[in-house]
């Protein structure tokens, strides 16, 4: 996304490189090339100080964007894990704690997030009050049941529906023992999430590029290009 990004902005609308600033972050083996903006690997699923270098750099440069700026964020699965920016009084050993005990628990991926929102300075639409007053635009590409912006990276820079509540009751559900500043944290009221129709998100835009749907449909086009019939099983294509 980052390269086709840079392609787009140096090759077609010719701006001054300099002008073009950012970060770019994906698991471990799966950087790229990139020409002007950053890349780091990090950790995923568990997550690494690498995600927490590349968290700290994406809000400060949403930090230092002005009214004249374009925040672009282009999002897709595993980032919940690779942008790590503990909420006060968090540490970096609770935050693996957390993801640890979500992970074995068998929470659903929506029950994870809701969790990783509310322990977090950037996840939850918090990307997006660092941001203010530039233009906020992101693009994202679907990996959750329903295509949840919400839910996709755990909405860093979209409006959240969950709440502190909700997350205590996932913690409650799964008999989570977590550690006493994760416990603390989702007691905390100043840890809760900006929700739908907060004036925070006024003219910030929040598109999907692609969605699971999509693959499957080009599977299906590609099977039936080479000669065979196929059938549509709920989330997959059978040949």
């Amino acid at each position: 996304m980052t390269e086709v990004a840079e392609k787009h902005y140096l090759d077609r609308l010719q701006i001054a490189a300099e002008r073009l600033n950012g970060v770019a972050v994906a698991r471990h083996g799966y950087g790229r090339p990139l020409r002007r903006v950053p890349m780091i690997e990090a950790g995923h699923p568990i997550p690494d100080t690498a995600g927490l270098e590349g968290a700290d750099r994406a809000l400060k440069l949403a930090d230092e964007a002005n009214e004249n700026d374009l925040v672009l964020v282009l999002m897709s699965g595993g980032a919940s894990a690779n942008w790590i920016a503990p909420a006060e009084g968090i540490s970096f050993e609770d935050k693996q704690a957390v993801t640890h005990a979500l992970l074995r628990s068998g929470a659903t991926i929506g029950e994870i997030n809701t969790v990783r929102k509310h322990l977090s300075r950037i996840k939850g639409g918090r990307l997006a009050r660092h941001a203010r007053p530039a233009k906020l635009v992101t693009i994202a590409i679907s990996d959750v049941p329903g295509d949840d912006l919400s839910a996709i990276g755990s909405g860093p820079t979209v409006p959240d529906p969950t709440t502190l509540n909700d997350a205590r009751a996932i913690v409650a559900k799964y008999n989570l023992a977590l550690p006493h500043g994760i416990t603390r944290a989702l007691n905390e009221p100043r840890n809760e999430t900006p929700k739908p129709g907060d004036s925070l998100f006024a003219g910030s835009q929040a598109v999907l590029a692609a969605r699971p749907a999509d693959a499957i449909r080009a599977a299906e086009a590609v099977v039936r290009a080479a000669g065979y019939e196929c059938v549509s099983l709920g989330d997959r294509v059978e040949g």
